[in-house]
């Protein structure tokens, strides 16, 4: 039996794998895709919603526009890794469909309170702009939420944009705070794990070799991450000597945990979000005065994971 979905992506080519593993995945009926501003301005994660779902002949599937910046501060974004389309330059055709005429956060309050409480859950890809808008402001729907799995944070590691902070974290951190306080239950998929299931060159060979059309796609945008990764270590300066470049499959954990948590280990943990716009501002710390008990995954068999996804999507035509 098909669980329920709405993804909030912000796509981004670790967004564009993960879509294209839940849409792998009979186990997941996805209801829409809701998008937001992150890894690029919102028309643009628009536009890559659509294109993606063009591209796995998933037009079924409806796309809704959302926020298009966090709750209350600047938005910034990250070219340098996936590109200026944030797809790492893939060619990919445009659908002739729109997203639908209603924004987001009025799209899943009313999907939310037309379907039975505990039917729906969320994966959240990006920064939680849409969902902590809608804590806010239909609150009454989104208490109807199962759960939410929302990769972001590093909670025992380093962050990616900063020393404590991640990126879909540090974008909107009062958004994160909300949601995390809201009494839905999170699961937060953080650097922690992401960062042990890394595909190397190897694994993206295989994919190429294994695979139909879409496992070529795959394997375009992992190697675009790669060389954006390489061009980006050469423009601040540094060196790539015996660099063994990897792409870590952030946003596919998500999807991944959602079809087998046993992949992950998990602890229960009291998270306050730091938002006081300093040097640890974004970051996830864990703070036992805090009210927000979230479950962090902090393991992951991540050889195991790893196959999994190229064998779901080598199987894809």
């Amino acid at each position: 039996m098909s669980e329920a979905v709405i993804i909030d992506t912000d796509p981004g080519l670790d967004d564009a794998l993960a879509l294209f593993l839940a849409c792998a995945s009979p186990k997941l009926e996805i209801l829409g895709i809701t998008t937001v501003a992150g890894n690029l301005a919102l028309s643009g994660t628009t536009g890559n919603a659509l294109k993606l779902l063009h591209y796995l002949d998933r037009n079924e599937i409806p796309v809704i526009a959302g926020c298009a910046g966090p709750l209350r501060r600047e938005s910034f974004e990250v070219a340098d890794i996936h590109g200026k389309d944030g797809l790492g330059g893939a060619e990919l055709p445009s659908p002739e469909r729109q997203a639908l005429d209603i924004h987001a956060v009025e799209w899943l309050g009313e999907e939310l309170l037309r379907r039975p409480t505990n039917t729906v859950r969320i994966l959240a890809l990006g920064p939680l702009t849409n969902l902590a808008h809608l804590v806010e402001s239909r609150p009454a729907a989104a208490k109807r939420i199962s759960g939410i799995v929302a990769m972001g944070g590093a909670v025992r590691e380093a962050g990616n944009v900063t020393e404590f902070a991640e990126f879909n974290i540090a974008t909107d951190p009062e958004a994160a705070a909300i949601v995390f306080g809201s009494g839905i239950p999170v699961t937060l998929v953080p650097l922690d794990v992401t960062r042990k299931v890394l595909a190397d060159r190897e694994w993206n060979a295989a994919l190429l070799a294994g695979g139909g059309r879409i496992a070529r796609m795959a394997n375009g945008l992992i190697e675009a991450y790669l060389r954006n990764l390489v061009a980006r270590r050469v423009a601040k300066g540094a060196s790539t000597h015996g660099l063994a470049a990897k792409f870590p499959m952030h946003d596919p954990c998500v999807i991944l945990h959602a079809l087998d948590p046993s992949f992950f280990r998990a602890e229960d943990l009291p998270l306050r979000v730091v938002t006081d716009g300093f040097e640890r501002d974004g970051a996830t710390v864990i703070d036992p005065h805090s009210k927000s008990l979230v479950e962090v995954l902090t393991g992951v068999d991540g050889d195991h994971a790893l196959a999994f996804i190229l064998e779901r999507l080598t199987a894809l035509p």
